[in-house]
């Protein structure tokens, strides 16, 4: 017989004066604004529209970016379309040498991240 005792996990509260600084400090660095130019990888001449608000309480912005336009944007929503991509799964069975090492039927054997969006900063062209 094996007896297990669970415990729920204590949360620390932060002070919340220290809190609130952090955020604003977090919110003031997001909000910078970055001029730069917006590619679309996957529809290259095309456009993509999505609702952003990243801290509580913010309005929610709804952003219609088009390919190869060159606009200004927050530092926390060009880092967030930055780090956008799409996995692209690569089952072994397409590939005969690979198929002998595939252990289990349906699992892909290679999984390779592909980006989506690009906005890249005007500093950088």
């Amino acid at each position: 017989m094996e007896v297990k005792e669970i415990v729920k996990k204590q949360w620390k509260n932060p002070n919340p004066q220290k809190m609130e600084e952090e955020i604003k400090k977090m919110q003031k660095e997001h909000n910078k604004v970055v001029r730069g130019m917006f590619e679309f990888v996957d529809a290259q001449g095309g456009w993509i529209d999505f609702t952003h608000r990243f801290f509580p309480g913010e309005p929610i912005l709804q952003v219609r970016l088009i390919h190869g336009e060159i606009c200004d944007l927050p530092l926390g929503l060009v880092r967030h379309l930055n780090n956008t991509y799409k996995k692209v799964r690569q089952f072994a069975a397409s590939s005969p040498d690979k198929a002998a090492e595939m252990q289990m039927r349906g699992v892909p054997s290679t999984v390779e991240k592909t980006s989506r969006l690009r906005f890249t900063p005007v500093d950088m062209m």
